[in-house]
């Protein structure tokens, strides 16, 4: 019967080779190996093994991908034929072995027999090389992950796959965002090769210095216990500042006093953004998040929500409200998504039937729902995309832009009538109809009326300028004369 065993070849010592994998690779059946640049292939060789290796595939294909789908699909295409075969893999089959991976989710899909052999991993020799025990808590990253997603620094780290100066390189510079570049680590090659094992401590800064380095090297990095780093320090730090041994200020705050500081962070965030300052928009993002942390901290403490429940909140309600990436795995343009987003959003509150058609009497709930926090502007532009949502609005923003002309004939008459609170209502309605033409335009009018005051601070601070210049004060100036000081400014 067609079957492939995967074995381990254990990770450099003969001695670590399992009797069980021996056998096997002796037997009368086809053995593959995934690379014969191993340390033990010269006793393979000494044995008699007969075997044949996929190293070829490293030499013509454009990644490390295509060669793991390439050495997937020839074992897999042997052992259709009828045959069983070996395949045989450095350290342990499900050690960091992608092909191992690959292979075993492909023979479940085609019915593929199969049966794995455990063998000593890199982990093993590693961790006796360290005099560690890996109970104590340690995460083992491919470097090409690790560089991609940093780790959690509260963790002892082990990163295998540092095959070369330039991942050394890579990897060294991810990590020094997270570490300090004098943090002790060990690089550890060549483990469980007798004769051959090299550890040694170095600096984080030096890691893509060392000469020595090959495709049999790990990193570890040990953990850092008592420093706040990563997104779990983030949180021990609020822990702290909390407790009875933190910051009295800390502990005295609650929701409600938090309110003002979380929006004003959030404007600087903005702020940060407006001006294109990217360091400075990296520190007010933080201030955010610590914010956030804060919230949550305190609501923990009251047995409400953690964290955790924050995270997974988001984590499910992004996955809910894009099925077109999810799940479905549809091209929608953007007004699609938004669309899809909208229903999906009703169907969560319970907004629509089972047929998915929203109820129109209840646009004006979704109306009321706004959050009376927002800005004056960015609620006028929710509200008016609410009613969007069932045919009620102009089709283009020339039409509205009318609707503005008319408004302001409106406040006109009041102005003439003298009557306060008609003047305050068609000012309402003016400013309202003027949202509903930058709604149409796409444009976001909270930001663009802040543009247009920060414009007005500008051209009022060169005003200031060119009336010392003319040895004058703007408030000795009358308004004819602030006028052409203005129209000068704007020349400019």
């Amino acid at each position: 019967m067609p079957q492939i065993d995967i074995v381990g070849l254990g990770p450099g010592n003969p001695g670590h080779m399992t009797l069980e994998t021996l056998k096997l690779l002796k037997n009368k059946n086809r053995n593959f190996f995934r690379t014969e640049i191993h340390p033990v292939m010269d006793f393979i060789r000494e044995e008699g093994i007969v075997y044949e290796s996929f190293d070829h595939y490293y030499e013509t294909e454009d990644s490390f991908e295509a060669v793991y789908n390439k050495i997937v699909n020839e074992l897999l295409s042997v052992v259709r034929t009828g045959e069983k075969i070996v395949y045989a893999v450095p350290g342990n089959p499900l050690f960091g072995e992608k092909t191992v991976v690959k292979l075993i989710e492909t023979a479940k899909i085609q019915g593929i027999d199969y049966r794995i052999y455990p063998g000593v991993s890199f982990v093993d020799v590693t961790m006796n090389a360290l005099e560690e025990d890996p109970i104590q808590g340690i995460e083992i990253l491919d470097a090409v992950d690790c560089i991609k997603s940093p780790p959690d620094p509260q963790k002892g780290i082990l990163v295998t796959q540092v095959y070369d100066n330039h991942i050394a390189s890579e990897l060294k510079l991810g990590l020094m965002e997270q570490y300090d570049p004098e943090k002790k680590v060990i690089l550890l090659i060549n483990s469980g090769i007798p004769g051959k094992e090299i550890a040694r401590e170095i600096c984080l800064y030096e890691l893509d210095r060392m000469d020595a380095i090959n495709h049999l090297t790990s990193l570890y990095i040990p953990a850092e216990k008592d420093a706040y780093l990563g997104f779990n320090g983030t949180l021990d730090m609020m822990k702290t500042l909390r407790s009875e041994e933190g910051c009295s200020w800390d502990r005295a705050q609650t929701h409600e006093s938090l309110k003002s500081y979380l929006l004003e962070e959030s404007y600087e965030v903005l702020e940060a953004i407006d001006n294109e300052d990217w360091d400075n928009l990296a520190e007010e993002l933080g201030d955010v998040l610590f914010q956030i942390v804060f919230h949550a901290e305190i609501a923990s403490e009251k047995n409400r929500f953690s964290m955790n429940q924050v995270i997974s909140g988001i984590n499910q309600k992004m996955i809910r409200r894009h099925p077109h990436v999810f799940m479905d795995k549809m091209e929608f343009d953007p007004d699609e998504v938004e669309t899809n987003w909208d229903a999906i959003k009703r169907l969560e509150k319970g907004e629509t039937d089972l047929s998915g058609e929203a109820d129109s009497d209840k646009i004006s709930s979704e109306m009321k729902s706004i959050p009376k926090t927002f800005p004056a502007l960015m609620e006028a532009y929710k509200v008016q995309k609410k009613a969007a949502k069932i045919g009620f609005d102009w089709e283009t923003a020339s039409l509205a832009l009318e609707k503005v002309d008319e408004e302001m004939e409106e406040l006109r008459e009041a102005l003439e009538e003298n009557r306060q609170e008609n003047i305050e209502e068609e000012l309402g309605d003016l400013l309202f109809s003027i949202v509903n033409v930058a709604r149409l335009l796409r444009i976001q009018p909270e930001i663009v009326l802040r543009n247009a005051t920060q414009k007005f601070i500008h051209r009022f601070e060169k005003m200031e300028i060119i009336a010392s210049q003319e040895k004058k004060t703007l408030k000795n100036c009358n308004f004819d004369q602030l006028d052409a000081i203005w129209n000068r400014v704007k020349g400019l």
